[in-house]
């Protein structure tokens, strides 16, 4: 029976197996979770089998479900093959182009760069999704990425654009300092407060600039970076911040303002179906031409003049 098959009921059965909640699969699908029951319930009364059974913990995939999961795979990813194959021949800058990259990056260089985009082309609407989450390019959870990447991505299907390095230093407030004392370069951070993330994201290589963490403890984990940058300038320890972003803010000083920043390469993936895309051209030439005008800031910030603190090593 063909119905037993439709791929919107699919679309659902996959999002549930993967997020293994009826929220979770409601986030991703951009519905409520009831919408969620009510198709899986449908799908599950064409198939006439139980596909997914309730536990505590969640939900988990049944025999019945287990037996039809690969087809299902299968499915999505001949969906996406034909969304992308269709996306690859348009021509017209109009549409949405979903375009994911860290909140700093998309606040500083990415919203500024789309203003003459958008009164050049006004029917190109930009879906810009903020944070350190991978999101999935195969799969079309997203049109580009700007990622940091110590390497090029890898992927026999992405296309990648370096797009510069962007500059990383430590940060505290100049309270701080004076308080519990400038750690020495290359000794640790042993007895001082940090602030970084709840799960380091890939791709950034060693954090805190190589520094140790032994004997260090995390006051604050956020996967905001704005979040970080206020609890640092209140006091609440030292974090590793784009310089760019760190000395913009007046009450923060750089824990070594003679360091040279760590640089961390910055890159533009797209699958290689949509590089015939125009609007998806169009966001990727816009976001490349901004890297490219505030390379030096990328990489260096605004170092100001340091203040005098007291430094006990």
């Amino acid at each position: 029976m063909s119905g037993s098959w439709d791929w919107d009921n699919v679309r659902f059965f996959l999002a549930i197996c993967r997020e293994g909640s009826l929220s979770g699969a409601a986030r991703v699908l951009e519905v409520d979770h009831v919408t969620v029951a009510r198709r899986i319930a449908t799908f599950e009364e064409r198939l006439g089998a139980k596909l997914l059974s309730r536990t505590p913990e969640g939900f988990s995939i049944t025999a019945a479900g287990q037996s039809i999961l690969r087809q299902c795979e299968t499915m999505e990813s001949a969906a996406v093959n034909l969304e992308r194959l269709v996306a690859g021949h348009d021509t017209r800058i109009a549409g949405s182009v979903r375009l994911t990259s860290t909140d700093a990056l998309a606040y500083a260089i990415i919203v500024p760069s789309i203003v003459a985009l958008h009164e050049t082309h006004p029917e190109l609407q930009i879906d810009l999704l903020a944070g350190v989450r991978a999101l999935d390019i195969a799969r079309r959870e997203i049109d580009l990425a700007v990622r940091f990447s110590l390497s090029r991505p890898s992927g026999a299907s992405l296309i990648c654009r370096k797009l510069g390095a962007v500059g990383f230093a430590l940060y505290a407030s100049p309270q701080y300092l004076a308080a519990r004392g400038t750690p020495a370069r290359g000794g640790g951070l042993r007895g001082h407060d940090v602030i970084t993330y709840a799960g380091w994201p890939p791709g950034m290589g060693p954090r805190f600039t190589g520094e140790s963490l032994d004997g260090a403890r995390t006051t604050l984990r956020s996967n905001d970076r704005f979040l970080q940058v206020k609890a640092t300038a209140v006091g609440l320890g030292i974090s590793e911040l784009a310089c760019f972003l760190g000395d913009d803010c007046s009450e923060l000083v750089r824990v070594w303002p003679a360091q040279v920043p760590t640089l961390r390469s910055v890159w533009l993936v797209m699958h290689e179906d949509l590089r015939r895309t125009a609007r998806v051209r169009a966001v990727a030439a816009v976001v490349a031409a901004a890297f490219e005008r505030n390379a030096s800031f990328l990489r260096h910030g605004r170092l100001r003049a340091p203040r005098r603190t007291p430094s006990r090593v």
